[in-house]
C-alpha cells in the first residue's frame, strides 16, 4: 500500500497491487464439429496461459488441454495480449445438433461462456477443402482472418436444383453475409463473375439472429461461386463461422426475439391463462386472481354489434386485410387503473406493429400504446409502440378499444393478436444480475450488481438471497453508489410505459480461510417480495458459477 499526504488536502491512498486478470474467451476455431468425432481446436482469449480444463453445458462433450501460447503481434493488437489455448475436443455420438456452451478453468478462475456448434454431418475445414462442393448437405468451418477478406467456395449445381446456404457466426461482432455468383461474363471478360443472389440476414431487428440465409434454385447446371464475408468488411481472428449447404429449402429461422428469464414488455411473451396469478406471486400476493374471459372483436364498420367486455378480459383476433381495424366495447363500473398488454404470437415487429387505442364514449382517444416524447437534441417527436400500457380511468362508462396495425397497407393471416385488459397488479418485474462469473480470493469481497424493475407502483421490499455458496463464502446485501440521472424534461407520459428501476448489490464475502474450489460452484440468486410484513415466494433470478482461488502472495 502506497500513501501520499498533502498539506490541507485529504490523504490519498492507492493500492499499487493490481489483481491478476481473470480468464476471458472470445472464440473457438474450428467453430463446428461432428457428433461422434474428436478434433483439434484453438480457444482464443486472455489470461489463458495456465488454463487446465474446459467445462461444457452438456456431459456429451469434453476437451483436453494440450498447450497455451501467446498470439503473435501480427495476428492481433499487441496491447490486447491475446492467448491461444490448444485443445482436443471430443463430441459424443448422441450429442444433439446445435450450440453448446463452455467455459475455461484456470488458477485465476472460471471464464465467461461461449459456444461451439455440433452437427450430424462431416465437417470440412476451410483450409483443407479442395475442389467444388457437389454433395449436399455439406458443412464447412471457416474464419475471416483479416479486414476486407472474403472466403469463396465453388458450388457444382444441376439444372433445377434448389439449395439453401446458411452462415452461422461464432462471435458477437461478426455479421456474416452470403453472395452467389455465376460465370456469365461481360463484353470485356467472358469469365467475369456476376452476382445473382445476396443475403445478409432474413430480417434485421433487435433480438433476432444476424446469421445469413439464402435459398436459390439454379436454372442451368454449372459451377457457381459462393462468397462469405462480414457485412461491413470487418475481420479478425475471432470472426469464425459455419457454412452449411442443404438440398431443398431448409426450415426458415424463427423471427421472434428469444426470451431469457422473466419478460413482460416484449410483444412475443406468452400471456398464459395463469398470467395474472404469476403477476400476483411476483407481487407477494396470496389471493387467487380471476382468470380473464376471452372475447372476439368485430370489424370497425360494425361497431354497433361489438361485444362488451369487462376486465379482466382477453381479446383475440387477426388482421387479415389492409386497413382493417377491430373494435370491442369495454365496460368499466368505477374509476380504476387498468393495464393493457399485447401479445403477437405469430408475426411480430417489425412486420406486425399492433396499435391499441382506448376511446371514451364520445369518441375521443384517451390512451394508446404509442409512447410519444420529445427528442431533446433534435427537438422532434419520437414515437414507439409498447407491449404494455398503464391506463388510469377517472370515470365509469362504456369505452371502445380499437386494434389495428400502425400502417394501413400491412396485414396477413399471421397478423394474430391477443390483448389483455386487466386491473393493475403491483409486482416485481425483470431482475438483472450483471455479472456472468465470480472469482474470489480468500479474504476478498466482490459485489453482484442487481437491477430491479418495480412494475405498476410496487412499493414493497425486495429480499435478495444467494444459495449454494461454496464453503467459507457468505452473501450480504449492500447499497451501491446511486447514479444521478436528470429527469427527462420532455419525457411524455413515461409512467404509463416504463417501470421504476432500482439498483441493489449482493456482496459475496470469502473468509480468509475459505477452502479453494477445484471446479466452479453454481450458486442461485433469488428474490422475494415482502408486502405487509410477509415474504412472498422465491423468484429465481440467475445461476452463476463461483470459484474460490488459491491465495496469491501479497
Amino acid at each position: 500500500m502506497f500513501c501520499m499526504a498533502m498539506v490541507l488536502l485529504p490523504t490519498v491512498c492507492a493500492d499499487t497491487k493490481k489483481p491478476a486478470p481473470e480468464p476471458r474467451v472470445s472464440s473457438v476455431h474450428p467453430l463446428t464439429g461432428q457428433a461422434g468425432s474428436s478434433y483439434a481446436a484453438i480457444v482464443r482469449g486472455n489470461a489463458l496461459k495456465d488454463a487446465h480444463a474446459l467445462t461444457f453445458s452438456t456431459n456429451n462433450i469434453s476437451a483436453r488441454v494440450l498447450r497455451a501460447e501467446a498470439e503473435t503481434a501480427t495476428e492481433a493488437d499487441a496491447k490486447a495480449k491475446p492467448e491461444l489455448l490448444h485443445v482436443e475436443v471430443s463430441i459424443g455420438a448422441a450429442t444433439q445438433a446445435g450450440n453448446h456452451s463452455f467455459r475455461v478453468l484456470s488458477p485465476e478462475g472460471v471464464s465467461n461462456e461461449i459456444s461451439l456448434r455440433v452437427v450430424a454431418e462431416p465437417v470440412v475445414q476451410e483450409s483443407k477443402l479442395t475442389g467444388a462442393l457437389e454433395r449436399f448437405p455439406a458443412v464447412v468451418s471457416g474464419r475471416i482472418d483479416r479486414r476486407g477478406e472474403t472466403d469463396a467456395y465453388w458450388i457444382q449445381a444441376t439444372a433445377g436444383q434448389t439449395l439453401t446456404f446458411e452462415a452461422y457466426s461464432g462471435h458477437a461482432s461478426f455479421d456474416p453475409a452470403l453472395s452467389l455468383y455465376e460465370q456469365s461474363g461481360s463484353w470485356f471478360d467472358p469469365q467475369r463473375l456476376n452476382k445473382i443472389a445476396f443475403n445478409d440476414e432474413p430480417l434485421f431487428f433487435p433480438g433476432l439472429s444476424t446469421n445469413a440465409r439464402l435459398a436459390y434454385t439454379f436454372e442451368k447446371p454449372g459451377r457457381y461461386s459462393l462468397k462469405v464475408q462480414a457485412f461491413s468488411g470487418q475481420g479478425g481472428p475471432d470472426f469464425v463461422y459455419e457454412l452449411r449447404v442443404t438440398p431443398g429449402i431448409a426450415d426458415p429461422p424463427a423471427l421472434h426475439p428469444k426470451q431469457t428469464g422473466w419478460e413482460e414488455r416484449q410483444f412475443t411473451r406468452r400471456l398464459a391463462s395463469d398470467w395474472l396469478q404469476q403477476l400476483s406471486r411476483r407481487g407477494g400476493i396470496a389471493v387467487v386472481q380471476k382468470r380473464p374471459e376471452t372475447y372476439r372483436a368485430v370489424l370497425e364498420g360494425s361497431a354497433s354489434a361489438a361485444p362488451v367486455m369487462t376486465a379482466p378480459g382477453l381479446v383475440e383476433g387477426r388482421l387479415t386485410s389492409p386497413a382493417e381495424a377491430h373494435v370491442i366495447k369495454l365496460k368499466v363500473d368505477q374509476p380504476q387503473s387498468l393495464v393493457i398488454e399485447i401479445e403477437t404470437p405469430e408475426a411480430t415487429m417489425p412486420r406486425f406493429n399492433p396499435v391499441i387505442r382506448l376511446m371514451e364514449p364520445g369518441g375521443t382517444e384517451i390512451a394508446t400504446n404509442v409512447y410519444t416524447k420529445l427528442n431533446n437534441n433534435g427537438l422532434y417527436m419520437m414515437k414507439m409502440i409498447q407491449a404494455k400500457t398503464a391506463v388510469p380511468l377517472r370515470a365509469a362508462g362504456e369505452y371502445t378499444l380499437q386494434i389495428r396495425d400502425i400502417i394501413t397497407d400491412r396485414a396477413g393471416q399471421d397478423f394474430a393478436y391477443r390483448v389483455l385488459v386487466r386491473p393493475r397488479i403491483p409486482h416485481i418485474g425483470r431482475i438483472i444480475v450483471a455479472e456472468e462469473t465470480v472469482n474470489l480470493q480468500p479474504g476478498v469481497t466482490k459485489p453482484l450488481t442487481v437491477s430491479i424493475e418495480r412494475e405498476e407502483d410496487f412499493a414493497g421490499h425486495v429480499a435478495l438471497h444467494a444459495s449454494g455458496l461454496p464453503a467459507g463464502v457468505t452473501a450480504v446485501t449492500g447499497v451501491p453508489n446511486p447514479v444521478e440521472k436528470p429527469p427527462l424534461p420532455n419525457g411524455g407520459k413515461l409512467e404509463r410505459y416504463t417501470p421504476k428501476t432500482q439498483n441493489a448489490a449482493l456482496l459475496l464475502v470469502a473468509a480468509p480461510d475459505a477452502p479453494v474450489t477445484p471446479a466452479p460452484v453454481t450458486i442461485e440468486i433469488t428474490a422475494r417480495p415482502m408486502v405487509d410484513g410477509e415474504l412472498g415466494e422465491p423468484i429465481v433470478v440467475k445461476k452463476i458459477p463461483v470459484m474460490v482461488l488459491t491465495r496469491r502472495p501479497s
